[in-house]
């Protein structure tokens, strides 16, 4: 992925503990959004219009000015409900982690 023409690797496509809060408080305010979507749904449906055009992912959208170098490599199924996992990070990281989490830091 590139940004702002400098090529960024994938070491470097990493989301914190705080956006993927924000990223709960933003799909909750969407009138579209269920509880009971699952990653499939929030790719699909948000995480793609929110990039689409963009050429970067979600976690490198938001970090666009300072790409966040990744600690910790989230694995997850895309079946399972979305909010429950998002919720789950929050639960089981420090503030000082940052996350590559594929449906949020691949485009």
């Amino acid at each position: 992925q590139k940004v702002t023409g400098k090529e960024v690797w994938p070491m470097d496509w990493g989301i914190t503990r705080s956006q993927v809060k924000q990223l709960l408080v933003r799909l909750r305010l969407e009138p579209q959004w269920h509880a009971g979507n699952n990653v499939y749904v929030l790719v699909q449906e948000f995480i793609i219009p929110w990039t689409q055009g963009t050429g970067t992912s979600y976690a490198l959208l938001l970090n666009r000015e300072e790409p966040k170098e990744v600690n910790v490599m989230v694995s997850h199924a895309w079946g399972e409900n979305a909010e429950e996992f998002l919720e789950a990070l929050t639960r089981s990281i420090d503030d000082t982690d940052v996350l590559f989490i594929c449906a949020l830091s691949l485009q």
